[in-house]
C-alpha cells in the first residue's frame, strides 16, 4: 500500500514538471503593469504613475533596482520623500531598501519561455506599493564614492532625477 502512494506522488510530480510548472507566474488579467525600459543611458517607465496596491514591473532587457525607504530591518518598506530621492540621486544609499529587478538570467530558451512572467527566468517583478514615490535605478547610477549625479545643494522641490534613475509615483 505504501508503495502505491509513493508511486502516485511521483507520478503527480512528474505530471507537474511536464505541464511546465517551472515556478513562473503569469501577470493576472487586469493587473497594474509598468513597463520598465532600462538602457545604458537611462530609465523610462510606462506609465510612470500607478495606484496603490499590487504593481507588476515588466523589464525590457537590462536589469536594475527597485528602491524604497527602509531605515531598519524591522521597518516596513515604504515610499521615498523628495529629500530621499535627492540623496539617492547623489549616490547616498543610507536608509533605503534595494530589490534587484530581473531581466531573465537563465539560458536564452528559458528566458524566452518565461518572458512576461515572474519567476527565476522571467522578466517580471511584483511590488506592493502605497501612496508616494519609489525609484528605479539603471546601470548608470553610481554610489556616492564617485561624483554626485545632481547638485547636492539643489532644492529637492525642483528635483529632476538623473537619466539613470526613474521615479514611480503612486496615487491613492
Amino acid at each position: 500500500m505504501q508503495r502505491s502512494w509513493t508511486m502516485v506522488a511521483l507520478l503527480g510530480m512528474l505530471a507537474a514538471v511536464l505541464a511546465g510548472c517551472g515556478g513562473a507566474t503569469p501577470i493576472p488579467a487586469g493587473a497594474q503593469v509598468v513597463h520598465v525600459v532600462i538602457t545604458e543611458s537611462g530609465v523610462r517607465l510606462d506609465p510612470a504613475t500607478v495606484h496603490a496596491g499590487d504593481v507588476w514591473l515588466v523589464l525590457d532587457r537590462l536589469g536594475g533596482s527597485f528602491v524604497e525607504r527602509k531605515r531598519t530591518a524591522e521597518e516596513t518598506p515604504g515610499p521615498l520623500s523628495d529629500d530621499d530621492l535627492a540623496r539617492l540621486a547623489q549616490g547616498d544609499t543610507g536608509g533605503f531598501g534595494f530589490r534587484a529587478l530581473p531581466a531573465g538570467g537563465c539560458s536564452p530558451a528559458q528566458d524566452a519561455e518565461e518572458r512576461g512572467q515572474m519567476g527565476p527566468c522571467g522578466n517580471v517583478m511584483k511590488v506592493v506599493v502605497v501612496e508616494g514615490k519609489y525609484a528605479i535605478l539603471g546601470p548608470g547610477w553610481a554610489m556616492q564614492e564617485t561624483e554626485p549625479s545632481v547638485d547636492p545643494t539643489a532644492d529637492p522641490a525642483g528635483f529632476l532625477p538623473p537619466p539613470s534613475m526613474a521615479v514611480l509615483e503612486v496615487l491613492p
